[in-house]
């Protein structure tokens, strides 16, 4: 077939051109006779008007005979040339259409395998690709497209309009809690006019496809097919930890933010709403005895519970360590919020069973209102944190609202941290010491350093108020390291026998550091050991118990002496003494002010002193103020008292004095 086609071929192209040609010679010869026959006539014209009488009749038929000579001549001359151009002409056109045979059958050869590699790529993409003319009928479509719809083969091809396109794929991951008028609904979003570039779809299995849509010149449009399940689930992943509390899956401090920031706006047209900031009581020595693991436990099953108070138009959220926040809606009255108060109180105070422990904790609560209270976030916010802070003050278990003067108090708390903060960085601080005085030796045998702070405006501040705000904003661990090492530096310059001891707070045991601290400040005051006396409360064993008595070990090897202050006034527990041999115990001051009194704490003081005799222990008594006192602790065996009998705390340049007069050749009887 192909041989007998080129042979074809081959005679159409020999036999063109002998046609060609031999018209061109017949309109050549016919055009020149006419040429012959024109001039033949003209030169007759002329020769019979040369017979003529008259010059103007002669003149006028020799000017009419060459005008039409003329005319024929161009006549003639015009069919000539129009028979060469027909005959080129006709030439070209044979030549043309054998040569475009040819050209066409490779040209239509190289467009089936452009083609072929096109639809080859496609077929390559992990995306769906459909293509659609300027009538919205398809073009073209890859096999990614049938893969991500899951359509068998040939269920979309080349020619469908867009809408059949559309409404097989979507009917194809039918989901049975959607009705055929949604499905067309969701066609009709597709390819509405007012469509998005790029639109998300959520397929019957759960499987996410971004759908991107884009005109392309000429009209017409490319639609690409992309499943991003993976991308699009790490990304709400993200999103949500953003907004909410790893441990509870709470919101977070950024959503209760938003959340406050929409009931502000209904509150502006509707109804008020309430903040509740919650705050648990005793969750840190759950989580410091227990474990993070236990704490986080708990934290969980707190969560459960606040959700369980809650109606669905209410958030709880988690602020961060044992702080929760509650914004209660559509609140007309304070008595809604206290309902609520209340409830959280009881259910969350109950008993916890967790998976290897039982825990009782409780929850204090500060309340504020909103509009009364503000409009503002922080400023609710705000309110409601000092209404806590009142509730913690208050005996803790309770609830509060926010009142203006605690807006006042809180003011001046905040104040007193700043000046504390100062005080701190300029050392302005101070070291005042009360004696201890030995009812065996009579004399005085050490001080205690207590820690003073004369303000520059404020004058003489307690400690009972600066010491616990300096716990509060963590400012009590180096506050603690600078008295031990100014205690030390100045009681190495006491007489030799004399001690001092200094008061170590519970959060200077959190690590092993204190140790390092200790043996630093003996070494840099060339103090020897034995005449350091560190004194801890009983909570400092509540405080990782185990980690705890390791540190004391610790510093015992180092050859301090450690004594239990306030014994009977915390946690008090008889493990205690046999986990940890104590060098002292302390009675507070408590027990002694009651001792003359009928039906007092003498038998309380009686069997301390007692205990602590059985295990070897030395007994000192604070807060000795009368002579009656005094005789009876030495009655009962006690050994050490301090108080205001012999001395208040005094600056260290008042020492000596005291010293000359208690221990002194001229001392006084005690």
């Amino acid at each position: 077939m192909q041989a007998q086609a080129e042979g074809c071929g081959a005679a159409d192209r020999s036999s063109v051109p002998r046609r060609g040609v031999g018209g061109m010679r017949g309109n050549v010869l016919r055009a020149g006779l006419w040429l012959c026959l024109t001039v033949t006539g003209l030169a007759a014209a002329a020769f019979a008007a040369s017979f003529s009488t008259e010059p103007a009749s002669r003149a006028l038929l020799i000017a009419g005979a060459g005008t039409a000579a003329l005319a024929l001549v161009l006549l003639a001359l015009r069919q000539l040339v129009s028979g060469l151009d027909a005959a080129m002409a006709g030439h070209g056109a044979g030549l043309r259409s054998a040569t475009d045979i040819a050209g066409l059958e490779r040209r239509d050869k190289e467009l089936s395998d452009r083609i072929a590699r096109l639809n080859a790529a496609l077929d390559t993409l992990s995306l769906g690709f459909l293509l659609y003319d300027r009538d919205h009928r398809l073009l073209v479509i890859n096999r990614r497209y049938h893969e991500i719809y899951r359509l068998p083969p040939g269920a979309v091809t080349p020619g469908m309009p867009a809408q059949e396109v559309l409404r097989r794929s979507v009917m194809a991951e039918s989901r049975p809690d959607r009705s055929e008028a949604e499905h067309l609904a969701e066609i009709g979003a597709l390819m509405g006019a007012d469509a998005v570039p790029t639109q998300i779809q959520h397929l019957a299995d759960g499987r996410i496809v971004a759908i991107e849509i884009q005109p392309i010149d000429g009209g017409g449009f490319v639609a690409i097919f992309e499943e991003v399940t993976e991308r699009w689930n790490a990304e709400a992943r993200i999103a949500h930890m953003a907004r909410h509390d790893a441990v509870t899956e709470l919101p977070n401090r950024v959503l209760l933010r938003e959340r406050i920031e929409g009931a502000i706006i209904q509150a502006r047209r509707d109804t008020g709403f309430a903040v509740l900031c919650l705050d648990l009581d005793n969750f840190k020595q759950v989580n410091d005895t227990l474990g993070h693991a236990v704490g986080d436990e708990l934290l969980r099953a707190v969560a459960h519970r606040l959700r369980a108070c809650l109606r669905e138009v209410d958030i709880v959220a988690r602020l961060g360590g044992d702080e929760f926040a509650v914004i209660q809606a559509a609140v007309e009255t304070p008595a809604d919020a206290a309902t609520l108060a209340k409830r959280i109180l009881d259910v969350v105070s109950a008993p916890y069973a967790l998976t290897h422990h039982s825990v009782t904790i409780g929850v204090s609560i500060g309340i504020a209102l909103a509009p009364s209270d503000g409009l503002e976030p922080e400023r609710l916010m705000q309110c409601a944190d000092v209404a806590l802070y009142r509730a913690k003050g208050d005996g803790r278990g309770v609830f509060r609202f926010f009142e203006a003067e605690m807006d006042a108090r809180l003011q001046a708390r905040r104040s007193l941290e700043l000046d504390v903060r100062a005080a701190f960085e300029a050392e302005m601080f101070d070291l005042h010491y009360q004696p201890i005085y030995d009812l065996s030796q009579e004399r005085i045998c050490g001080f205690e350093a207590l820690l003073r702070w004369t303000h520059p405006t404020r004058g003489r501040v307690s400690p009972a108020e600066f010491v616990p705000l300096a716990e509060e904003i963590g400012l009590i661990v180096p506050l603690g390291e600078w008295v031990l090492r100014r205690a030390c530096r100045e009681a190495a310059r006491w007489p030799e026998g004399l001690k001092v001891a200094v008061n170590v707070s519970a959060a200077q045991f959190t690590s092993s550091a204190l140790i390092g601290t200790v043996k630093e400040a003996l070494a840099e005051s060339k103090l020897p050991a034995r005449r350091l006396e560190l004194e801890i409360t009983e909570s400092v064993l509540l405080v990782n118990g185990s980690a705890t008595v390791a540190i004391l070990h610790g510093l015992r090897d180092l050859g301090v002496r450690i004594a239990m202050d306030d014994f009977g006034t915390g946690y008090s527990s008889l493990s205690y003494l046999r986990s940890f041999p104590f060098d002292k115990m302390k009675v507070d001051q408590s027990f002694t002010r009651d001792l003359t009194v009928e039906q007092g704490s003498g038998f309380i003081v009686r069997a301390v002193v007692s205990l602590a005799s059985s295990l070897g222990m030395t007994t000192t008594a604070e807060g000795v103020e009368t002579p009656e006192q005094l005789a009876w602790l030495r009655e009962e065996g006690c050994d050490e008292v301090q108080g205001y009998l012999f001395s208040p705390p005094v600056p260290a340049s008042a020492l000596p004095a005291l010293l000359e007069t208690w221990n002194g050749p001229k001392r006084c009887a005690a």
